[in-house]
């Protein structure tokens, strides 16, 4: 039997859509959430376009199970589905005790899940691959899932995304004014130069204010470890003034995280890339041809 009748008993078109099956968007970065004692639960994930957002949404109707469209981010627009008794299942084998995502024992990927991949967050690189995104948050399933594309067939390499053009300027932008902030702050020597500039405590023993008394009565001195007494130490020299502004600007802001950046497999080489073509089948109607997974090779006699 020809390698070719053998993956057909895999591709997405060998069977009818399940409910299991949308563990394909959860290979992602997909997450699925359960609400309370777990009786219900839900499953958002991000999608690059509106068209992809209908493909999304046409493959779920079958189930009976709506995605409804939520915020726009700059990976795109989120999709997510209201929290239902019918993915309670689904929640209860992706995730664990601690209600973190993770792979479920013996899971099997099969040609109608990895469409549901694809469709989701999948993409050609432009260098003859396909690039399949990870859940970042979840470090834990990446392994299992390079194990069950491997026994599909499809051996992936591990590759990291960058974050998106939006997200590399605002980064960018952020560390050109924190350098010139931080570059102002060590060169400003004159406190008055900035209306936030405050005196530094200064350093040395504390001594407390003299108590309201008569003209004539001395302030009680603090008595230290040595017999001596503060009265009789050398005053501290003035410290420099600290500007509240730039000490702050000193201090890097956490950049949000970009939803496009992360970890992702990369399935390359034309007998690879002819067998994923053979399991996901063509592109939807609502996709851009030019993202789906493409064979560029000769095809097998």
């Amino acid at each position: 039997m020809r390698d070719v009748s053998q993956l057909s008993l895999f591709s997405a078109d060998a069977r009818p859509l399940r409910l299991g099956d949308l563990a394909g968007l959860l290979c992602g970065p997909a997450r699925i959430t359960r609400f309370g004692a777990g009786d219900t639960a839900r499953i958002s994930l991000q999608v690059a376009d509106a068209g992809r957002a209908a493909a999304v949404r046409a493959a779920a109707a079958p189930l009976g199970i709506p995605f409804e469209l939520g915020e726009r981010t700059c990976a795109g627009r989120e999709l997510r589905t209201a929290y239902r008794r019918d993915l309670a299942g689904l929640a209860r084998a992706w995730t664990g005790r601690d209600r973190r995502k993770s792979v479920p024992a013996g899971f099997q990927l099969d040609g109608t899940a990895l469409r549901l991949w694809v469709l989701a967050c999948g993409r050609a690189d432009g260098r003859g691959g396909c690039v399949l995104p990870l859940d970042g948050a979840a470090p834990g399933t990446h392994d299992a899932l390079i194990a069950a594309t491997t026994r599909l067939g499809l051996p992936p390499a591990r590759i990291v995304l960058p974050p998106c053009e939006g997200c590399r300027e605002r980064a960018a932008a952020d560390t050109e004014a924190g350098s010139a902030l931080t570059e102002d702050a060590l060169t400003t020597d004159d406190p008055d130069a900035c209306p936030d500039a405050e005196p530094a405590p200064t350093s040395g023993p504390v001594i407390p204010p003299a108590p309201r008394s008569s003209p004539t009565r001395p302030a009680p001195a603090i008595l230290l470890t040595d017999g001596t007494t503060a009265l009789d130490l050398p005053p501290a020299p003035p410290a420099p003034a600290q500007c509240r502004s730039h000490h702050l600007a000193l201090v890097p802001a956490v950049a949000p995280e970009c939803p496009a950046a992360g970890p992702a497999l990369r399935i390359a080489g034309a007998r690879r890339l002819q067998r994923l073509v053979e399991l996901v089948g063509p592109a939807p109607e609502d996709v851009d041809t030019a993202e789906w997974p493409r064979h560029w090779g000769r095809p097998r006699a």
